[in-house]
């Protein structure tokens, strides 16, 4: 008789461990699902696509906008897994979108987000910072991580960037990796000499150099966690700007 109700409390914690797990493996899917897989169009399945936007799907940002009016531009870099909505951080709580995701709900994923220091000028500014995860997945801004090799950089040296107003085409000028315990973010600059200034010596020290001589009255920076060198505080970030034509 023992036996018999050994053998059902066994069955019965097998049981329940198993839907546990199976209860845990739906929640973990939905965390991942609603952060990674976002259509920039998802009411067309995706299907607007041009050869002009580098096979880029259109952003359909009547919809967008309306499940969150933070996303300030759509991110995609041709030949890796970046397509993402990009948000911009609020001054009142800077790293929100380290833990919630474009629907504003918590999810470990987060989501790209522009600095809140950039929120006067948006995309526009004359550094825009823009941050998210390195996830062991490769999902959201990991791809940015490769860009220390010069070879990768260079073989994915476009970046676009859609936004309400408009499409920015983006080329790759550097990507720099830094220890974020030593060096700090600048986002403020007093003029246009100033920021050429900045940019010279930005590119006279990064690990990784594709135009030396490159100017912009606006800088596109992307920015992920490295885990190399300074134990958790390496940060490689890709600096970009307006495609020249």
């Amino acid at each position: 008789m023992r036996t018999d109700i050994k053998r059902r409390f066994a069955i019965m914690a097998t049981v329940t461990a198993l839907a546990g797990a199976a209860v845990l493996g739906l929640w973990l899917f939905s965390v991942y699902d609603r952060a990674v897989d976002v259509s920039p169009s998802p009411i067309s399945g995706g299907l607007a696509e041009s050869e002009e936007d580098h096979g880029s799907t259109k952003v359909d940002w009547e919809y967008w906008l309306s499940v969150n009016p933070d996303i300030v531009a759509w991110v995609s870099v041709p030949g890796t897994d970046i397509d993402y909505p990009v948000v911009q951080a609020s001054a009142d709580d800077p790293t929100f979108y380290l833990d919630h995701d474009v629907y504003r709900g918590w999810n470990p994923y987060g989501c790209p987000y522009l600095d809140a220091g950039c929120a006067e000028r948006g995309i526009d500014s004359p550094l825009a910072l823009m941050f998210a995860h390195h996830m062991n997945d490769g999902s959201m801004f990991s791809a940015f991580a490769g860009y220390s090799d010069r070879g990768f950089a260079e073989a994915h040296d476009e970046i676009l960037l859609q936004t309400p107003e408009g499409d920015i085409r983006l080329n790759v000028i550097a990507a720099d990796v830094v220890d974020s315990n030593a060096e700090h973010k600048r986002l403020e600059f007093a003029d246009d000499e100033e920021l050429d200034s900045w940019l010279e010596e930005l590119l006279a020290k990064a690990d990784v150099v594709l135009d030396e001589n490159a100017q912009a009255e606006s800088v596109k920076a992307f920015c992920t966690c490295s885990y190399g060198r300074w134990n958790g505080h390496e940060r490689t970030i890709v600096y970009a700007r307006e495609e020249v034509e």
